[in-house]
């Protein structure tokens, strides 16, 4: 803390904005990171909602797929493949194909193919359905042609021999479906129980192996969102019969990641925005404490100044008026038992002594001893009248000395001091000739012996000098006066008139009574009062007190101000308690 109250101000300053700008910043990054971090786990959210929900789409149309291509298979081994079973002879070597895709055959119960290509893989697998019976079934994936395919078998019913109709599913038919969705920012494969892909938007993926993690998850049966090097996979399978299908979906867009830049980007702009304007409001905010503590700190000043000037009025004033009329008092009887007529006594017993003596030698008088005496006498008589001079001048001393220090007191403790009202009268004409424009205004000063009296001494010089600039803008604003016709040698003259200011001081008993009278033509006498409210001023003093500010001072020291008008203008009268 000593290091710290030894440095500079604006040093100090500094450093705390330094340091509430480090906190804020500090604040704002964290602030940053959690809004960011709760908005990449909602784009997360909603980025496995969709995930999930365009896996549990694609498995809903393989399901509705597979069903209609084996109904589409039923019906025709009904009608068209029976026809072809009960000619008994091969037919349609290549086949026949359908708009719904895939290739079609029929074969005899010894798996014989009755129409269509010889086909080993088909046949293969349909020989592996042990339990087809009556009904529909579908086969494992082989390998066809180095691409996968299936099998739906549907046994024929109705022919005079027993047969199959069977179709295939490729990997076309299966990526129409991907393909079918309008999703393009996933990237979509189905598997089979090999790690092989079955079905993709690309072809060249197809046939190929992949064995990694995602795909044994999704193998063993698991469902839902997994992630795997930073992507994230939904994974779920579609059951066919007694086959699965299993349906990876990634999602390889950088929408995410886009957003989650922007989006922080967009927060980093908006905070800085924010916190500029609340930096701005701090300072203004600071401004208006500092501002307001100023306010506080010169109301509770003038309210201290008030509560003195209170006291003053009630202890001070009083107590300081009576201590200085005894004092003067006090002096003045002191200058008269010191000197005056009382020094007529010194030498009176000599003198009588000498007569005496002369009229002892001419044979009359007193005699030796008596003249002795009076001579003794007269001695100690002006020793003793020596010693009271001494006494007299000390205590004279001393009073004048503790008036002295009285006023000092009193001018260091509250600023009262014992002012001379002639002096401030005199000081204050003097001023008026500097600061305010007294051309062709005449001041006539007339001044009694004044006491001092107990006061603030700048109050009294602001009150009077509020006074005269009064009277001098009213005599610069009344006009020129009019003039005036002499007789002369060469006839009749005119003669300007000048304005007049008489200044006065007075004593009478238990006041001095100060005059101010101009020839400026007086005041409204309707609008006297409004002169003396603290809102209403009709002349702007730049140097000195307005007539309310004059009245309330006047008033706490147990003074009064008076305005009256006369015939040529105003007479302001001060009276002030001695």
């Amino acid at each position: 803390m000593k290091q710290w109250a030894l440095l500079k101000p604006g040093w100090q300053k500094l450093i705390l904005y330094l340091i509430v700008l480090g906190v804020t910043v500090f604040l704002a990054a964290v602030l940053q990171w959690f809004v960011v971090r709760q908005f990449s786990g909602h784009l997360a959210e909603i980025q496995n909602e969709q995930l999930q929900y365009e896996v549990q789409e694609l498995s809903s149309s393989i399901t509705e797929r597979y069903a209609a291509w084996q109904a589409e298979l039923k019906e025709l081994s009904s009608s068209l493949g029976r026809d072809m079973l009960n000619q008994g002879t091969r037919q349609y070597p290549e086949g026949f194909k359908r708009e719904s895709g895939g290739d079609f055959y029929v074969l005899d119960e010894q798996y014989h193919v009755m129409v269509g290509r010889d086909n080993r893989e088909m046949k293969s697998a349909v020989q592996q359905i042990k339990w087809l019976q009556n009904g529909c079934a579908v086969s494992s994936f082989v390998t066809e042609d180095h691409q996968p395919a299936q099998y739906i078998a549907c046994r024929i019913q109705g022919a005079q021999m027993g047969g199959f109709m069977v179709r295939t599913v490729d990997a076309d038919m299966l990526s129409g479906i991907i393909k079918s969705k309008p999703v393009n920012q996933h990237e979509t494969l189905f598997y089979n129980g090999q790690f092989k892909v079955v079905a993709s938007r690309s072809t060249p993926d197809i046939n190929r192996t992949d064995i990694t993690s995602v795909t044994r998850r999704l193998l063993e049966g698991n469902t839902g969102v997994i992630e795997d090097d930073g992507e994230k996979h939904g994974i779920g399978f579609s059951r066919i019969g007694e086959e699965a299908l299993y349906i990876s979906v990634k999602d390889v867009s950088e929408d995410t990641a886009q957003r989650i830049s922007s989006f922080r980007k967009q927060l980093w702009m908006v905070m800085v925005l924010i916190l500029f304007i609340l930096w701005a409001m701090l300072v203004q905010f600071r401004k208006r404490i500092v501002k307001d503590a100023i306010v506080n700190n010169q109301v509770r000043d003038q309210r201290r100044d008030e509560d003195m000037r209170q006291q003053q009025d009630t202890y001070y004033l009083p107590l300081m008026q009576t201590i200085e009329q005894q004092l003067q008092e006090l002096q003045e009887q002191t200058s008269r038992l010191t000197g005056g007529d009382d020094l007529k006594l010194l030498g009176f017993y000599h003198d009588l002594a000498n007569r005496f003596e002369a009229a002892s030698s001419q044979g009359k008088g007193a005699s030796h001893e008596e003249l002795e005496y009076f001579r003794e006498l007269n001695e100690n008589f002006i020793q003793g009248r020596l010693r009271q001079e001494s006494s007299l001048g000390e205590l004279l001393t001393g009073v004048r000395s503790l008036r002295d220090e009285l006023e000092e007191k009193m001018h260091d403790n509250s600023g009262i001091s014992f002012t001379d009202m002639n002096e401030v009268l005199s000081e204050s004409l003097k001023w008026a000739n500097r600061s305010l424009n007294m051309k062709n205004i005449q001041v006539i000063l007339r001044q009694e012996p004044v006491p001092s009296i107990a006061a603030q001494a700048p109050m009294l010089y602001k009150t009077i000098q509020g006074l005269l600039e009064n009277a001098v803008q009213a005599m610069g604003q009344g006009g020129e006066q009019p003039e005036n016709q002499e007789k002369g040698r060469t006839g009749l003259r005119s003669k300007r008139q000048s304005q007049v200011l008489k200044v006065s001081s007075r004593l009478e008993e238990g006041e001095i009574i100060i005059n101010i009278e101009d020839t400026g033509g007086g005041i409204d006498d309707k609008m006297r009062w409004s002169y003396f409210q603290p809102d209403y001023s009709q002349n702007s003093q730049e140097h000195a007190f307005s007539l309310y500010h004059m009245d309330a001072y006047l008033k706490t020291i147990g003074g009064r101000l008076k305005l009256r008008n006369t015939d040529q203008g105003l007479q302001a009268i001060v009276r002030l308690r001695r």
